[in-house]
């Protein structure tokens, strides 16, 4: 896909004041799709996620940074400290002509700066205002820290309800709970902008990771009031048709159901079990949990798995229209040529000639694209060309360079 081609969201403009992944994430998928993103960063030190990789031992530097370059791709850089009256003149400067602002700036930090919602909406009516927090702007939390790890997976317990016994928590991929977030914030924004297209008024948009956690598990949530032991038992399911099996070769696989009365015969003749199938305790959901037969029936489930690979099992299921996959690992995903042909991900070179296969953006379109992958520029290497084009003049620029506010 080429830059230059019809994006749907060309003509928006972006101001975005945010770090790490989950506020970035949303303004990167806007710029994606064609929008102008001006990301503004501490002169110096700029947003720590340009850091982010040491730690996941991954390349950091300026012109190979992949994990800095996945929720940053596209945008100009801006080096402004606001914490300067200059830098606040600056922001606001650039917030004249910006449809969408972004920021996860905590709330008091925000309104000391005066760039809380309450303080810009009537100066800037149209602006769609899309703030992102750890656990929401009310309440006792909402001056807390949060982050993807306490506020999206700690807080919500996926981490102990999701995984067998009482063994020391996962620990859940670095910035899975960010993305999720900001898809939410992503998706608020778009609302914002049609809504003032029909109004002619701006809004403010918020979201937390809190929020983003109780939604994505608003099925436990519910499950929860009526049931409250929601861990899963693979020796204990309440139903063998989904549930984790191990085949010859070491590797599980799982069976997805909706449909147990109908699933559960062609299961079972698959694996060779036909008594099952004119078993009563089988014969539905309902008798299936009062007979307390689904354990005995999951125990011979596994001793047949266990007799062949699980790439026998899965083109068997597959052959015969049963839902299922092998448990695979993250690092496989850059040779499936499922993801490859549907255009989910793709190479990119960075400097010395160091190649990765870089996640795309979810969305596609018949009629519009999205941005390729380019370099990520340096801290502020796009300051003065920002200010120019906002109407600051060769002098104003360097005299904001000499009290180092940019």
């Amino acid at each position: 896909m080429k830059d230059n081609i019809n994006m749907p969201l060309s003509g928006i403009k972006v101001l975005e004041l945010a770090t790490v992944v989950a506020a970035p994430s949303a303004s990167e998928l806007l710029c994606a799709y064609g929008a102008e993103v001006i990301k503004v960063e501490p002169p110096i030190t700029g947003d720590i996620l340009r850091q982010g990789g040491k730690q996941l031992n991954v390349p950091i530097e300026d012109n190979k940074n992949p994990i800095f370059t996945m929720h940053n791709n596209g945008k100009r850089f801006a080096a402004v400290n606001v914490r300067r009256p200059e830098g606040r003149k600056v922001l606001l400067k650039l917030l004249e002509d910006a449809d969408v602002f972004i920021t996860n700036m905590r709330i008091e930090p925000i309104k000391r700066l005066g760039l809380d919602y309450d303080s810009l909406k009537d100066r800037f009516p149209r602006l769609i205002y899309a703030d992102l927090t750890g656990f929401g702007k009310l309440g006792p939390d909402a001056r807390r820290r949060g982050y993807d790890t306490n506020a999206f997976w700690l807080r919500s317990g996926a981490v102990s309800d999701w995984q067998e016994g009482d063994n020391v928590p996962f620990y859940p991929a670095y910035g899975f709970g960010d993305v999720t977030t900001g898809m939410f914030l992503f998706s608020g924004i778009l609302m914002g902008l049609l809504a003032r297209e029909r109004t002619g008024r701006g809004t403010e948009v918020s979201t937390s990771l809190f929020a983003s956690s109780i939604w994505c598990n608003g099925n436990n949530l519910i499950r929860s009031q009526f049931d409250p032991n929601l861990k899963p038992d693979s020796k204990k399911p309440r139903s063998m048709i989904n549930n984790y099996y191990r085949c010859q070769d070491g590797k599980w696989i799982f069976m997805c159901s909706t449909n147990y009365g109908k699933d559960y015969k062609k299961v079972s003749r698959l694996l060779g079990l036909d008594d099952i199938c004119s078993d009563p305790r089988f014969a539905d959901s309902g008798t299936l949990q009062s007979s307390g037969a689904a354990a005995e029936a999951a125990a011979r489930y596994a001793e047949v798995f266990k007799s062949k690979s699980s790439d026998y099992w899965k083109k068997l299921f597959i052959k015969n229209d049963v839902a299922c996959e092998v448990v695979g690992h993250i690092k496989d995903i850059c040779k499936d040529k499922q993801a490859i042909i549907n255009n989910y991900i793709t190479e990119v070179e960075f400097a010395d000639e160091t190649k990765v296969m870089m996640p795309l953006p979810p969305l596609q379109f018949s009629a519009y694209g999205s941005k390729n992958y380019r370099r990520t520029d340096p801290i502020g290497s796009n300051t003065e060309e920002v200010l120019r084009d906002a109407g600051f003049s060769r002098e104003e620029i360097q005299m904001l360079k000499d009290k180092k506010t940019i």
